[in-house]
């Protein structure tokens, strides 16, 4: 029943919800005001420019707010090229940046060699040519799928106007034989056909984040060998007694105990680290290991599956001569004609959208590529200092190379661990607030949302949201560790504003 219909009949009932409704708003505002009021009279505002004092949270409603804690990331940013379907064809000239320079935003940072820009436009053309033509066939073809599905839809119908009743079980029988025959076979050889992609390409590699977390690893260990070496430091202090992964080994600690304290710090990620790696190696390998023995298995029942099938068919094509088309028979088929009929639309409609798909990404792709490296040179998409450079002169520039890194310290990020019993009502580009102990409270918004769990577990499965925090945020330091608090509406805190000041503030600074 619509809500203007209910109101009709309940016209009482929806006059006493509007009183509550407009007595609970009043209420509401009356608590923000206090607060803020509050908060610019006690002094316990701004801290500067850095965000509200942890006090200011109070005057927010948290009722379905969910909260979750993480570290912070500050500034190192990869710039990565993004134009797909390319791979070792632009060769690089000249690297007109190194380690430690400062890059601005459109300066160039590649020359590229104008042969190879040129064959990779023509690659991209031709790929964008055949897009367009699977579509405009893929257009022809959908139109005529639609005109085949209506016109067997109408037979079907017209059918069970002259059907025999001996036909029925015949047909019906014999034709679920051989269906399910076919489908057991099709289904053994999709699974097949999976097993052998999934075990070939890698993609168990890729879902267990081996690379990843052995890169991590990798760049920890190099970090700890690297302040080991600068501070001078004894790895038996460091460690525990452990190894020194393959620093040098002191025989006394020249560092001091701050520099100690980072070390062993660096260290216990390390440990995390490896134990990440190992553990993900290993499922990995027991994936693949699975999968090969359910592709031994489904192999073997391969030729029964085709002799089943055959002999289906035999019994289909000798016994279905000697039935004639029944009304119960012609009856099925008819109440099965516009759902076959709905079906075939859908599926004609699905290769349809994904021709067209495929079309405009191979546009889009070819005006990236125009607008990135078309004059062959790229151009820096950010500013900031830089941290490496992974290509040289006599390299190739491909899809998904990452160029360099650097760092700008206006950018700050959080990455937090949600339940997947909240994560359904978080979306990117939400706007959430970042409490921080110790300089306060900032706004931000979410920018991506993993959809891969985090966790192992299965009685607590998480999923990462990384959140982006504006305003002014000099105040912030890597991993610092604050609370990102979703489902609150940026109205819920009074007068604050995403630059991260409030009205209170200027007034608890006169």
């Amino acid at each position: 029943m619509k809500f203007r219909e209910f109101c009709g009949r309940h016209r009482k009932q929806c006059i006493l919800v509007a009183v509550l409704a407009l007595a609970a708003a009043v209420v509401l505002i009356g608590v923000i005001w206090y607060f803020v009021l509050h908060d610019t009279e006690s002094g316990s505002t701004l801290q500067g420019s850095a965000g509200m004092d942890v006090s200011a949270v109070s005057g927010m409603d948290l009722s379905n707010a969910v909260t979750a804690s993480g570290v912070t990331s500050v500034g190192m940013i990869s710039e990565t090229w993004e134009v797909e379907d390319l791979s070792n064809v632009l060769y690089v000239e000249e690297v007109y940046i190194s380690s430690s320079d400062e890059v601005a935003e459109g300066e160039a940072i590649l020359k590229l060699n104008e042969d190879s820009v040129e064959e990779a436009r023509e690659l991209l053309e031709e790929a964008l040519r055949e897009a367009e033509l699977a579509y405009r066939t893929g257009v022809i073809e959908y139109q005529q799928s639609l005109i085949t599905a209506e016109y067997d839809r109408d037979m079907a119908l017209a059918n069970a106007e002259y059907a025999q009743t001996t036909y029925d079980n015949t047909v019906a029988n014999l034709a679920s034989s051989v269906e399910r025959a076919q489908e057991e076979l099709d289904e053994a050889e999709e699974q097949i056909a999976e097993y052998e992609e999934l075990i070939n390409s890698g993609d168990y590699y890729s879902y267990y984040n081996v690379a990843e977390l052995k890169a991590l690893y990798d760049d920890n260990r190099e970090l700890l060998n690297y302040y080991v070496d600068l501070w001078d430091l004894d790895w038996s202090s460091v460690t525990g007694g452990g190894s020194s992964m393959g620093g040098s080994s002191m025989g006394a600690s020249a560092g001091s105990n701050d520099q100690l304290l980072v070390a062993q710090e660096i260290y216990a990620m390390l440990v995390l680290n490896e134990e990440d790696y190992e553990e993900a190696l290993a499922a990995y390998e027991d994936a693949v290991q699975n999968a090969e023995l359910n592709l031994q298995s489904l192999q073997l029942s391969l030729s029964s599956l085709k002799e089943a099938l055959a002999e289906a068919q035999e019994n289909y094509e000798t016994q279905v001569l000697q039935a004639k088309l029944t009304l119960e028979s012609t009856q099925t088929n008819a109440e099965r004609a516009e759902s076959d009929y709905e079906t075939a639309v859908e599926a004609a409609e699905s290769t349809y959208e994904s021709l067209l798909d495929d079309y405009e990404d191979a546009q889009e792709n070819l005006e990236l590529f125009e607008s990135t490296v078309g004059d062959g040179y790229y151009y820096a998409q950010g500013s900031g200092s830089v941290l490496s450079v992974t290509l040289r002169a006599g390299s190739y520039l491909s899809s998904d190379s990452v160029i360099f890194v650097y760092n700008n310290s206006d950018e700050v990020t959080v990455t937090v661990s949600v339940d997947q019993a909240d994560i359904a009502s978080i979306s990117v580009g939400e706007s959430v607030y970042v409490q921080s102990d110790e300089s306060g409270l900032y706004s931000g918004s979410v920018t991506s949302i993993n959809p891969i769990s985090s966790s192992s577990s299965r009685a607590s499965v998480t999923y990462d949201v990384t959140v982006t925090l504006s305003g002014d945020v000099q105040n912030l330091s890597s991993n610092e560790t604050v609370t990102v608090i979703f489902g609150v509406s940026m109205g819920d805190a009074g007068t604050f504003e995403e630059n991260g000041e409030t009205e209170s503030s200027q007034g608890g600074e006169q």
